[in-house]
C-alpha cells in the first residue's frame, strides 16, 4: 500500500500548490471523491473519475475501508490514474474546507441510506452532510441508485418488484430534495465555480451537535451576524484561511 508518511506529505505539499491564490480567485475547482463499494460493483464510478480533465479540475480521493479489501490503494491509483490520495482516517472538515465539490462516484444503497438517516457516525456520510448544511456542491453518478439506469439491467438486476423500484426511485429523489446534484456517468463535472457558502445560524447549531470546536474558512465565505454571535456563545472557532 502507498505509505501513509508518503500520502500525507503529498496532501501538503499539494495544499500548497493547489490553494495559492491569485487575488480572490482559485486556479482550479477542487473536487473531493469519496469511494465506496457497490453490488453493481466499482467500474462506472472509477471510470468516471479516471476520464476527468485534470487540467480543469484537482481531484482528490478517499476509499472506505471495504474497498481497500477489494482493490489496493495501488490498484486504484492506477485505475483512475490519480495518486492524490487521503486516508479515511484523515478525514475532517479541514480537509473538507479545501474542498469546492464533493463527488460520489457509487452510490451504494448503505450511503443512500445513511446520508437519509443522517448518520454521520459514518466518515463519508459526516462530510457529505456538513458539505450539505454550509452550502458546498455534493454530485453524485446515479448509476447505482436509479433502478430504471441501464447498467442494472445489463448486470441482470432490474428485475425487482415495481415497489422495490418505486422506493429506491424515491430515496433518489430526496437525494436530490436534500441538494445533492445527481448526474450520469456520461456528463461532465461543471468547472464553473460554485456560489458563495453562506455560514447561519442553523450551520454553527450543527457544528456544536457534532461537536466540532473550529472550522476553517476561505474569504469567499459568508457568515452571517446571527452565526457569528451563536459560534461566540457555544465557544465555536471560525478560523480565516
Amino acid at each position: 500500500m502507498v505509505p501513509e508518511k508518503q500520502s500525507v506529505l503529498l496532501e501538503h505539499t499539494l495544499h500548497e500548490l493547489f490553494y495559492h491564490r491569485t487575488g480572490n480567485k482559485k486556479l482550479k475547482l477542487t473536487v473531493l471523491a469519496l469511494i465506496t463499494t457497490h453490488l453493481i460493483g466499482m467500474d462506472s464510478g472509477l471510470s468516471f473519475l479516471s476520464e476527468i480533465d485534470r487540467e480543469e479540475v484537482i481531484v482528490r480521493f478517499a476509499a472506505e475501508d471495504e474497498v481497500i479489501t477489494q482493490m489496493s490503494i495501488e490498484e486504484l491509483v492506477k485505475t483512475i490514474r490519480n495518486d492524490n490520495w487521503i486516508p479515511h482516517h484523515l478525514l475532517s472538515e479541514k480537509v473538507l474546507s479545501h474542498t469546492d465539490v464533493i463527488l460520489i462516484p457509487n452510490l451504494s444503497f448503505s450511503m443512500v441510506a445513511d446520508i437519509l438517516s443522517f448518520n454521520e457516525q459514518r466518515t463519508f456520510v459526516r462530510l457529505i452532510l456538513t458539505a450539505l448544511i454550509t452550502g458546498k456542491t455534493v454530485i453524485a453518478l446515479k448509476t447505482g441508485a436509479d433502478p430504471y439506469h441501464p447498467v442494472l439491467r445489463i448486470k441482470g438486476m432490474n428485475k425487482g418488484s415495481n415497489g422495490l423500484k418505486r422506493k429506491l426511485y424515491n430515496q433518489m429523489m430526496q437525494l436530490k430534495d436534500m441538494g445533492i446534484k445527481l448526474i450520469d456517468e456520461n456528463e461532465k463535472l461543471s468547472t464553473q465555480k460554485v456560489k458563495k457558502t453562506v455560514i447561519n445560524e442553523e450551520t454553527i447549531r450543527y457544528f456544536h451537535q457534532q461537536n466540532i470546536k473550529s472550522f476553517a474558512i476561505s474569504k469567499e465565505v459568508i457568515i452571517t451576524p446571527l452565526a457569528r454571535d451563536k459560534a461566540k456563545e457555544l465557544n465555536i472557532t471560525l478560523m480565516l484561511e
